[in-house]
C-alpha cells in the first residue's frame, strides 16, 4: 500500500475501467475540481480534469465502460448537486439531462454503458431511484417501492440485469431489469447483507465486484457475517517506548 496523493485534501476516488487511473476530487490548486493519476505513480502528482467554480465542488460517480465518458456531480450546497458528464477524447464537459437532488446522487452506469442509475431527492418527496438512457433521450424509469421506502444507492449486477439498492433505514433489496423491448423493473425482493446501508444523505458505503461480490463496512462486533470486523488500537505512552528504541547523541 502507497499514497498516491500527497498535497492539498484529496478525496472520492474512482478507478478508470481498465484500472490503470484514478479520479479524484482535489482542492490543490485552490478549487475542488476533478484530477486523475496513474495507479501505479508513474504520472507524478496526476492532471487535472476538470474545474470547479467558485463555491461548488465536483465528485467523480462512474465511468462508462469504455472509458470515454465520466459522469459527476456538481455540488453547489448540501442541498443542490447536478449530473454532469465530462467526454475524454475532447475532455467537454456536459449536463446529464436536467438531473438535481437534495442529496448525494451516486450516479453508476450499466455494466453496457447505455444506462444511468441515480438517486434523485426533492423536497418533499424524499429518496427515488431512476433510471435513463445514455446519452440522455428524455426517457426516464422510476423505480417504484413501498409508499413508506426511500430508495436510493443502487448498484448494477455485473450483468446488468437487476440493480442492487437500499430502501431505506433498514433492509436491502434487488430488483430485476428488462431493456427489451421496453425497460421495465421487476418486483422487488429482499437480499441478505452483513454491511451498513448508510443514508440517503452520505455517499454510498458498498460497492459490487465483477464477479458478484460486495464490499462494504460492517458493523464493529458483527463476526458471524464471516467478513473481518475494523479494530482500532490505542497505544498509550508511546513516546517512552520510542525514547528506549531512538539512541540519543
Amino acid at each position: 500500500m502507497r499514497p498516491l496523493t500527497f498535497s492539498g485534501h484529496n478525496r472520492f476516488p474512482v478507478w478508470t475501467p481498465d484500472g490503470k487511473r484514478v479520479v479524484f476530487q482535489s482542492d490543490r490548486d485552490g478549487d475542488l475540481g476533478l484530477f486523475w493519476a496513474a495507479a501505479d505513480g508513474s504520472s507524478g502528482a496526476g492532471e487535472r480534469l476538470t474545474k470547479a467554480e467558485p463555491k461548488t465542488s465536483h465528485v467523480a460517480e462512474s465511468w462508462s465502460p469504455s472509458g470515454n465518458d465520466l459522469i459527476y456531480s456538481v455540488v453547489k450546497s448540501r442541498t443542490d448537486e447536478s449530473l454532469w458528464t465530462l467526454s475524454m477524447p475532447g475532455r467537454k464537459a456536459a449536463p446529464f439531462d436536467t438531473v438535481h437532488s437534495t442529496s448525494p446522487i451516486g450516479a453508476v452506469f450499466s455494466p453496457d454503458g447505455r444506462w444511468i442509475a441515480y438517486t434523485s431527492t426533492e423536497p418533499g418527496r424524499g429518496a427515488t431511484i431512476y433510471v435513463q438512457p445514455f446519452p440522455p433521450t428524455g426517457s426516464k424509469y422510476q423505480l417504484f417501492t413501498k409508499e413508506a421506502d426511500q430508495p436510493h444507492h443502487p448498484v448494477w449486477s455485473p450483468d446488468g440485469r437487476a440493480l442492487f439498492y437500499t430502501p431505506g433505514p433498514s433492509g436491502f433489496e434487488s430488483v430485476g431489469v428488462t431493456t427489451q423491448p421496453t425497460f421495465t423493473f421487476g418486483n422487488p425482493v429482499a437480499t441478505p447483507r452483513p454491511f451498513g446501508p448508510g443514508s440517503p444523505t452520505v455517499r454510498r458505503l458498498y460497492d459490487i465486484t465483477p464477479d458478484g461480490k460486495f464490499v462494504g463496512l460492517v458493523p464493529a462486533g458483527q463476526a458471524d457475517s464471516g467478513a473481518t470486523t475494523q479494530m482500532i488500537q490505542v497505544v498509550i505512552n508511546w513516546t517512552e517506548e520510542l525514547r528506549t528504541r531512538v539512541p540519543t547523541k
